[in-house]
C-alpha cells in the first residue's frame, strides 16, 4: 500500500508541476536557488521554488502520513532541499537514500528503505 501511495504522490507531483508550467526553461533554473536557500524563508524565494516545495510537502504528507506526523512544513521542505543538495553534489543514490532515512527519523519512526527510495524519486523530480 505504501508503494502505491508513493507512486500516486510522485504522479501527482509531476502532474502538478506540468500544470503549473514548472517544466519550462525559466522554471527549470529555479532548483539551484531552492538548494541554496535551505535556511531562507519561502516568502523571499523564487515562485517556482515555492511551488516545488509546496508540491513536495503536500505529496509527502499524503504519501507518508506517519513520517509527516509531528513535522511542520518547513521541516518537510528542508528534506527536499537537503536531498536536492545531495543530488546536485553528485552523491550516489544509495547514499542519498540513507540520508533520507536519517533525515526522516523522529524518535523511533523513520522511513523504510522503500519509503526513502520513493521520497528520493519524488524529490529528484523536483530538483
Amino acid at each position: 500500500m505504501q508503494r502505491t501511495s508513493a507512486a500516486i504522490a510522485a504522479s501527482v507531483t509531476l502532474f502538478t508541476l506540468l500544470l503549473a508550467g514548472c517544466n519550462d526553461d525559466t522554471a527549470g533554473s529555479a532548483a539551484p536557488s531552492t538548494t541554496a536557500s535551505a535556511g531562507a524563508s519561502a516568502a523571499g524565494s523564487d515562485p517556482g521554488d515555492n511551488i516545488k516545495a509546496g508540491t513536495f510537502v503536500v505529496s509527502f504528507r499524503s504519501a507518508f502520513p506517519k513520517l509527516a506526523d509531528g513535522k511542520d512544513d518547513n521541516k518537510i521542505r528542508d528534506l527536499l532541499v537537503d536531498t536536492c543538495k545531495d543530488v546536485k553534489d553528485g552523491k550516489a543514490e544509495d547514499a542519498v537514500v540513507l540520508n533520507i532515512i536519517k533525515r526522516t527519523r523522529t524518535g523511533s519512526t523513520e522511513a523504510s528503505k522503500e519509503e526513502a527510495q520513493a521520497i528520493y524519486q519524488m524529490a529528484k523530480l523536483l530538483c
